[in-house]
């Protein structure tokens, strides 16, 4: 048989074929489509579900725990206002030294209370974390799938658009319009398409669920803090009724000589700073000195992060009926760092030994500092000092030096001036 025989037969049979072959494409292109499709299908079922169910018991677990703490909290939360509206009873009552024993008893109470709760919170909190670590897993699991079927289908649109047989075959022009009107490529395209947009969610859903659990990390530390906080609160409420009553022995009039004492000692402190700060300023104005900046705002001379346990002429003060609160009163762990909260120039350090301590620092703008209950003072009078340098450490523990009469626990007494007068320290320092 020529050569040229042979061609003809051949073009017979594909004529005599064609018909069939192209059922035959159809068919296996319709094949393709729905292996494609069916795989996406089944690819995102299966990302959207939990990898495993004993990581879903698990999960349902810690749920379970977690809402037992919530209970425990609401029952421990209730106890705490409970003391709290005994408290501010007694402190609106006449001062006497059984209602000030009184008071103490209901803030032990209510501080006891208080690191039961911090416990339980702890513990919620550790399962939270526990629960979001599983979260984490899980959407690190669904990820990984969706990139793995993402990458199946690629390569599966990349085989049957290469070199291929049915390539050759699906070039026909009648094949090709059959393709245009059932939109085979961008089927499958917009189906890779919608693939990506899961992967992109998946990891947001993850970075999302990692910055929670970070964050749980950190409200868990922030609660170790106030724990260690709340411990040296009880020890110094236990240690200032102590010394109360060794001081008292237990005698209302000594109680009352007591804080007459603490009256004039107030007055005696505030006619040094007012005297200290004027002599200061004509000092300095008459050696032309010029502070090193501009007060604008202040920086806290130690770390707010336990709250402020009196206020600026706090109503709630307990001593307000023999003098006001002229400052804030900062709860710290006693030996606590002072930094100098602004550019400025020490007019008066006073160690009073077993008595009231301060330090007085002159700033520009008319603006004076004082700090209060000062167990340590490591300045010098006529000292200039820069923003953060350390002055001092923080006492305020009952029968401890620096600390004064009447003082109940460990903190920094902390006062802004202006020309000369007290004002709100908040007013000058950094929101909290």
């Amino acid at each position: 048989m020529t050569v040229r025989r042979f061609d003809a037969v051949c073009t017979m049979i594909s004529k005599y074929k064609q018909k069939r072959v192209i059922t035959l494409g159809v068919c296996l292109t319709l094949l393709i489509v729905g292996s494609v499709v069916f795989a996406i299908r089944s690819s995102a079922q299966e990302a959207s579900n939990p990898p495993d169910t004993s990581a879903k018991a698990q999960y349902d677990q810690l749920n379970q725990q977690i809402e037992e703490k919530k209970l425990q909290l609401q029952d421990l939360n209730n106890k705490i206002n409970q003391y709290q509206d005994s408290i501010k009873v007694k402190q609106q009552e006449a001062l006497s030294l059984q209602g000030e024993i009184a008071l103490i008893d209901d803030q032990v109470s209510q501080t006891n209370t208080d690191i039961d709760r911090i416990k339980v919170e702890l513990e919620r909190t550790d399962l939270e974390i526990k629960q979001l670590a599983l979260q984490v897993e899980q959407k690190k699991q669904q990820v990984t799938v969706l990139n793995e079927r993402l990458g199946d289908y690629i390569r599966l649109l990349n085989q049957y658009d290469g070199e291929s047989g049915l390539r050759i075959l699906l070039s026909e022009g009648s094949i090709s319009d059959f393709f245009d009107r059932v939109q085979y490529s961008e089927d499958v395209q917009q189906k890779i398409k919608d693939n990506l947009v899961d992967v992109r969610k998946g990891k947001e859903a993850l970075q999302e669920e990692q910055s929670a659990q970070e964050a749980k990390k950190g409200e868990l530390a922030s609660l170790n803090d106030h724990l260690t906080q709340s411990i040296q609160n009880l020890k110094d409420q236990q240690s200032y009724k102590t010394d109360l009553l060794n001081k008292t022995k237990d005698n209302q009039s000594v109680f009352e000589d007591l804080l007459t004492q603490a009256q004039v000692e107030q007055k005696q402190v505030d006619a040094e700073i007012s005297s200290t700060e004027e002599r200061a300023r004509q000092k300095l104005a008459q050696e032309g000195s010029k502070l090193l900046d501009s007060v604008a705002a202040l920086s806290w001379p130690v770390s707010p992060r336990n709250g402020i346990s009196a206020y600026f002429h706090d109503p709630t003060y307990i001593f307000r009926r023999y003098f006001e609160h002229p400052a804030i009163d900062i709860p710290t762990p006693q030996g606590t760092p002072i930094l100098a909260p602004a550019d400025g120039y020490v007019s008066r350090a006073k160690n009073a030994g077993m008595g009231y301590s301060f330090i007085m620092i002159i700033h520009n703008n008319q603006i004076s500092t004082v700090y209060g209950h000062v167990s340590k003072i490591e300045v010098t009078e006529d000292q200039y000092v820069r923003r953060g340098d350390e002055i001092g450490l923080s006492g305020g523990m009952p029968g401890t030096p620096g600390a004064g009469q009447m003082t109940t626990g460990s903190h920094l007494h902390f006062e802004v001036r202006l020309n000369g007068l007290p004002v709100n320290p908040l007013d000058y320092l950094p929101k909290i």
